[in-house]
């Protein structure tokens, strides 16, 4: 897998898959290479771990996420590593269990997420509801979008979550029946099955019950008759007594008992075991004290038991079951369903808990109907064999209540017709009453106790009276306008047949709240009423669970808020903070920026949850926003300054040695003080006192006085005032270029400078020779740092091809280059007479490459940071806040403004600029 490639190789398991899982192996790893997702389809027992485990082996420098549904399953998987991998859980593998997943802390999940899994598996995703979907696997699949999922899965039933079948729906690379799975030779075959109802007296009951509700006339008692004919075929069986030894006929063999729920062992595991001794009394029982065969003990002493006398285990039906015990004799099943579903689930746990041996099978089971599903297995089993070639296909079946489920079966498709006879019934009576909501003594003209027979209907539905209505049945009635008992129940089942339709139309649940649907019901504020129920703790479990079933958000803010979570943890993992810049984009288009802005300020307004700002704080989020953060960053170094030279009287050209201008800084706050109404920058009460603790004058800062009294102090000290162009001071004054100019200006008579600033330059410049001296020679001077600037621009020229100087540039020789070539350009346009610019100066400029429109070199600079992270980096991926090393210059944010200009068609971008672009790799479409 191309980018499954992390963490180090510390597998070491070497497994060997038969020919179908092998087969499944390779269209998986196929699959998640070219779709990122794939999914096993196999039934029970079949090895779909093994697949998985060999994935693991074929990638050992991916880090694997294995997800679990609840502890059974994980002591499984973690017994299974005994066979494999000698007990030993590979390096690269980390073991997950949904429900604990759900409960993890804030810091969890970040410790998890920052391992960033190579690939997911999903083991046994049908198992998994919508609530552990929302709370654990959601929420990882958003936290690792790169990670591959490989998901294992069985086709007996459809998943309880819709989200987990549609993650997979594109991608089921193998998919397998139990017929199949037993024809292949990857289940085993049970060596004879044999079916028998029981207990028998609650389903004859029911059975009475749905005859007489189907309110027969008086005198016709043909359902009745047929009802006796059943119950005396099932008082000829042969007692379970004489059947039980019959099938499981080692008198001293070690026995499975699989009981379909804990509850039903509860309800029924006394009168078994009564049943079992009365078929042997020297009987001896076993409870599996653990949720894993592997590791029970009971299950230990059970297998070493070789007292004389059948030894049975008691156990309920679940994913520890699925681990071998040889020497198994036979198995029975004691079911309450007759689910096919659960059949093959309890038959397959139970088969591979025989081990490599086939065994007898005995089903217990609670309702008629479960009576045919050993009859419909062996039917597929025996055609899929056929198909395979075997020359004994299917598996010996004993029928010992075969005439008993024929007669039944006739009974059914009896009850079945007069059903619909009565179900037409009603459907001409409300064709011609334009109703259903019909008196209970209402009744058609051949006799038909319609009232009657629907109000039996209503109570059966809603569970008053006994009986059974299939799911066919209701939605008939349904469809005729049957309200049952209660009129808000019926309106509840149309605003879910509603939503399922929406659901099925648009992929989800989020329904505008206006939204009607064809038949005018207003579904959009139905979904907002049961949000308010649940949110309220006032709807049902069922109706919790079946809306969950159909992809239900309860709270559409917070799914939202999780999407954007989810933006701000990979960015964190990215880049191991949250400092992202204001308008910061996703690659999706999402303002993560703008998002984390609006959480600041919900929590400085206490509106944000707890449980929001504990999970932010996990990522490391700073509450203050951006410009306090920024400010705070300043003032620290200001305090730097302070300690350092016991003042904040920072020259406003300062700036440290980390490039920080901090002078114009210190400056901005005492501007922003002085004049609140004309600054963008805010001097608030708690700044202004951190302020005042390094002693900042709040007064209007003169920098000619200062400037003045360094110059002033330099004559004292050397004699002079012939201070190089390049001279700065401790403080970062450039004092010999403003000398310069304070010369030049007095000189001239510049109006710029008042009568008592002429007057103390006079005394400055007192002893110096006048420009009308022959001896003076301040021109000379000016020319030879002019030409002393010009020799670092064309050494700078010759080394980088162009003179587009950044404006902070400073050469090794201390010439502030960047500043003086922004200057000239301004000379240039403002001041043609400068003596900066003069004709000679401008040709010996254009002759090394000046670039005189500001626009242009500003550009050309941008252009020239772009192309040296072209040349570096190969691509002009760079991240949206990237900054130039050298420069700061900020080279993310100018790509991004270049792409906005290509959408908008700025004029800004011109042909030529586009095309030198193209030239160093830009993609348009970022």
């Amino acid at each position: 897998m191309s980018n499954m490639q992390l963490g180090e190789d510390t597998t070491t398991m070497s497994m060997t898959l038969n020919p179908v899982n092998k087969a499944a192996f390779q269209k998986a790893v196929q699959s998640l290479e070219t779709l990122n997702r794939a999914a096993v389809f196999h039934p029970t027992g079949t090895g779909k771990s093994c697949i998985a485990w060999k994935v693991v082996e074929a990638h050992p420098q991916t880090t694997f996420f294995w997800l679990v549904a609840g502890a059974q399953r994980l002591a499984l998987r973690q017994a299974e590593l005994t066979r494999y991998n000698g007990g030993t859980l590979p390096g690269n593998v980390r073991f997950c269990d949904c429900e604990k997943l759900a409960a993890a802390t804030p810091e969890q999940w970040v410790r998890l997420g920052e391992q960033k899994p190579g690939c997911i598996v999903l083991d046994c995703y049908h198992e998994l509801s919508a609530v552990c979907w929302a709370q654990s696997v959601q929420k990882l699949l958003r936290m690792c979008p790169q990670a591959k999922v490989l998901g294992l899965g069985v086709p007996n039933g459809a998943p309880v979550c819709a989200a987990a079948q549609e993650l997979f729906a594109d991608c089921i690379v193998s998919h397998m029946t139990v017929a199949e799975a037993m024809a292949a030779g990857t289940m085993p075959v049970p060596s004879a099955y044999a079916a028998l109802l029981w207990p028998q007296e609650e389903e004859l009951a029911t059975l009475r019950a749905r005859i007489k509700n189907l309110c027969m006339p008086k005198g016709d008692t043909s359902l009745r008759v047929q009802y006796e004919e059943l119950s005396w075929s099932l008082r000829q069986v042969e007692n379970l007594t004489v059947l039980l030894p019959r099938l499981l006929s080692d008198t001293s063999g070690h026995y499975l008992v699989l009981f379909e729920s804990a509850a039903y062992q509860e309800k029924l595991g006394a009168e078994l075991e009564q049943l079992l001794r009365a078929v042997d009394p020297a009987v001896r029982f076993y409870a599996a004290d653990h949720a894993c065969f592997a590791d029970s003990a009971a299950v230990e002493t059970f297998l070493s038991d070789t007292a004389p006398g059948p030894k049975v285990l008691l156990c309920v039906n679940a994913p520890g079951v699925q681990q071998p015990l040889e020497g198994l004799a036979g198995v029975i099943l004691v079911r309450q369903s007759s689910l096919m579903s659960t059949f093959k689930q309890m038959l397959c746990r139970a088969l591979v808990a025989a081990g490599s041996r086939s065994v007898p099978v005995f089903d217990l089971v609670a309702q008629f109907e479960g009576l045919g599903n050993g009859r419909t297995l062996q039917r597929d089993c025996t055609e899929a064999m056929t198909r395979a070639g075997s020359k004994t296909p299917g598996f010996r079946q004993e029928r010992p209540m075969q005439q008993t489920y024929r007669l039944y079966g006739k009974l059914r498709r009896e009850m079945e017709a007069r059903w619909e006879v009565l179900c037409q019934a009603a459907a001409d009576a409300a064709a011609k009453e334009g109703t259903l909501e019909l008196p209970r003594s209402y009744t058609i003209h051949s006799g038909v106790p319609v009232g009657k027979w629907l109000e039996l209907q209503r109570q059966v539905q809603a569970g008053q009276r006994p009986g059974r209505l299939t799911a066919e049945q209701a939605a008939k009635l349904e469809k005729l306008g049957i309200r049952w008992n209660h009129r808000l129940e019926a309106a509840w089942e149309k605003g879910f047949a509603s939503a399922q339709k929406y659901r099925t139309e648009h992929g989800d649940l989020l329904v505008p709240v206006r939204y009607r649907d064809k038949n005018d019901f207003a579904l959009g504020e139905w979904i907002v009423y049961n949000r308010q129920r649940y949110l309220g703790g006032n709807l049902t479990q069922n109706r919790i669970e079946r809306l969950e079933a159909i992809g239900m958000v309860w709270s559409t803010s917070n799914d939202l808020w999780e999407q954007n979570y989810a933006a701000a943890t990979q960015y964190y993992l990215e880049h191991g903070d949250l400092e992202v810049p204001i308008k910061y984009e996703t690659p999706s288009g999402f303002g993560l920026g703008v998002w984390l802005g609006a959480q600041r300020a919900a929590h400085k307004a206490g509106e944000l949850p707890q449980e929001q700002v504990e999970r932010l704080d996990a990522l490391g989020m700073d509450w203050t926003n951006r410009n306090d953060r920024k400010w705070m960053s300043l003032y620290d170094v200001a305090a730097a300054y302070y300690h350092e030279h016991g003042n904040l009287n920072v020259p406003s050209e300062y700036v440290t040695p980390d490039g920080v201008l901090l002078g114009k800084w210190v400056a901005r706050q005492r501007y922003a003080y002085l004049n609140p109404d004309r600054s963008s920058a805010r001097v608030t009460p708690e700044r202004k006192a951190l302020l005042d603790k390094l002693g900042m004058v709040w007064e209007k800062y003169d920098p000619w006085q200062e400037r003045y009294d360094l110059a002033l102090a330099y004559k004292t000290e050397h004699g002079d005032l012939e201070i190089p162009s390049v001279y700065k001071t401790a403080d970062g004054v450039w004092l010999g270029s403003w000398v310069s100019r304070q010369r030049q200006a007095l000189n001239s008579g510049s109006s710029a400078l008042s009568s008592e600033r002429r007057k103390l330059l006079r005394i400055l410049f007192k002893g110096e020779r006048r420009p009308s001296d022959p001896a003076a020679d301040h021109g000379t001077v000016r020319e030879a740092n002019w030409e002393r600037n010009f020799r670092s621009a064309a050494r700078y020229a010759r080394k980088y091809k162009h003179l587009l100087v950044p404006a902070s540039y400073v050469d090794s020789d201390g010439v502030r280059l960047g500043v003086w070539i922004s200057n000239l350009r301004a000379a240039r346009k403002n001041r043609p007479d400068s003596y900066q610019v003069t004709p000679a100066h401008i040709k010996k400029l254009n002759s090394i490459g000046m670039v005189w429109d500001a626009r242009d070199a500003k550009w050309g600079t941008a252009y020239q940071q772009a192309k040296a992270y072209y040349k570096a980096h190969g691509n002009l991926h760079a991240a949206a806040n990237y900054k130039s090393d050298e420069t700061g210059f900020c080279l993310g944010d100018w790509l991004r403004r270049m792409r906005e200009w290509d959408t908008a068609h700025d004029p800004k971008l011109t042909p030529e600029r586009r095309a030198m672009l193209d030239k160093i790799g830009m993609e348009w479409s970022e």
